[in-house]
């Protein structure tokens, strides 16, 4: 079989999971300021490619699937959370404090084409 089980290296993955949670809670919790999503988009991305690199290097199991979707899923909230320039419900930007309906009491959808990922405005139609 190919891949390892490295224990160093799993380690490593481990505290990614970790990492992930500490960097969302810190940066894209309630609080939130362009700075800080800047930030942890920087150091998401950073993360998830190590993971996608142990990824295609080692066996898949099921807490590595876990950690891949839960850096993905990262990812989706960072990027919808810097596409809406409002604060809204529990989750407060001081860069734009005011709620805005007109432009963004709707959906957001966030789509993948030819690898470029793209947050686009509602509303749809489902």
């Amino acid at each position: 079989e190919e891949g390892t089980l490295n224990s160093e290296e799993w380690v490593l993955i481990s505290h990614d999971r970790q990492e992930i949670q500490r960097l969302m809670w810190d940066y894209v919790g309630i609080v939130r300021s362009d700075l800080r999503l800047s930030r942890a988009e920087r150091r998401i991305r950073l993360i998830a490619d190590e993971i996608e690199d142990f990824y295609k290097r080692t066996r898949v199991n099921e807490e590595l699937l876990e950690l891949r979707n839960l850096a993905c899923v990262a990812t989706l909230i960072i990027d919808s959370a810097r596409f809406r320039k409002e604060s809204r419900g529990l989750h407060f930007t001081t860069d734009y404090p005011e709620r805005d309906d007109r432009f963004w009491g709707h959906d957001t959808l966030i789509h993948q084409h030819f690898g470029i990922q793209m947050c686009l405005p509602g509303p749809f139609e489902w």
